[in-house]
């Protein structure tokens, strides 16, 4: 619930010109030792690959999972009538089973690559 009432906020107060990164840890473990990939998203995964600063290993319980998501695809009444702010947003995710640990989200408007390298930026940071 934080997560939405913040999303939104940030959405009013900044516009789309500033396009923030949303994250969030659910638990107190602020750093990973290592993260295997589970991406889907082949485009997403063939840049993720490329950027992060870490050897993924097949072996870890800690999963990388993300997908971009295209707000053009979106079936919302309202954002077929009123447009959206942005274009969509690229997700990525920690698990380790079936529990999330941390999330990190950021929205782009016509610069997609951007949006994912501020997303890798914060992966990147956490992984030790």
């Amino acid at each position: 619930m934080r997560f939405v009432v913040l999303f939104f906020v940030s959405i009013i107060i900044g516009g789309c010109e500033n396009l923030p990164v949303y994250e969030e840890f659910t638990t107190s473990k602020k750093t990973f030792e290592c993260l295997s990939l589970d991406v889907n998203d082949t485009k997403l995964l063939g840049i993720v690959k490329n950027e992060i600063n870490f050897l993924p290993r097949a072996d870890c319980s800690y999963k990388l999972r993300g997908y971009i998501h295209d707000s053009s695809k979106c079936t919302s009444l309202y954002a077929k009538t009123h447009g959206t702010d942005f274009d969509g947003y690229v997700y990525l995710e920690i698990k380790t089973g079936k529990d999330r640990l941390y999330r990190v989200q950021s929205d782009y408007k016509e610069d997609l690559p951007s949006a994912i390298d501020r997303v890798v930026d914060k992966i990147n940071n956490i992984v030790k």
